[in-house]
């Protein structure tokens, strides 16, 4: 049976999913879901669905390399979910993801510029982050 993941990309109004396998180490873009009261439920939800393993949060930082508010905000994110599901969770470094995937999205066909605000981008940031985790798990 293959070993599934799900990673985030957390932001305060939305968070982006995307779901990976250990086996073929490819990450997709799940529904993105909104940051509202039900967020920790709905994660443990798509974790037990999916029967993950492990899900993995985009940690951000700055040029230089360092912690920012926003990982603050991910760190305290991460300690509420495990109130909720006993799914391993890990940190993966971003940089730059948000860029990246608006990128992966304006070389698409059906590119409309909705997407950049109906939370495909987030999706689209967690499969990057979720990817790059997957692909140095396949190189450590």
């Amino acid at each position: 049976m293959s070993k599934i993941v799900i990673g985030l990309d957390v932001g305060e109004r939305r968070i982006g999913v995307a779901r990976g396998d250990f086996g073929v180490k490819i990450a997709s873009p799940l529904q993105p879901l909104v940051n509202d009261e039900q967020i920790f439920s709905n994660i443990a939800e798509i974790a037990s669905k999916n029967r993950a393993e492990t899900i993995v949060i985009g940690l951000p930082r700055n040029a230089s390399g360092q912690e920012t508010a926003q990982s603050e905000y991910s760190r305290d994110f991460a300690s509420k979910l495990a109130d909720f599901t006993e799914v391993k969770i890990v940190f993966q470094d971003e940089s730059l993801t948000s860029i990246e995937a608006e990128k992966n999205l304006r070389r698409r066909k059906n590119f409309n510029e909705n997407m950049l605000r109906d939370g495909t981008l987030d999706s689209e940031a967690a499969t990057l982050i979720l990817q790059d985790f997957l692909e140095r798990i396949e190189n450590a």
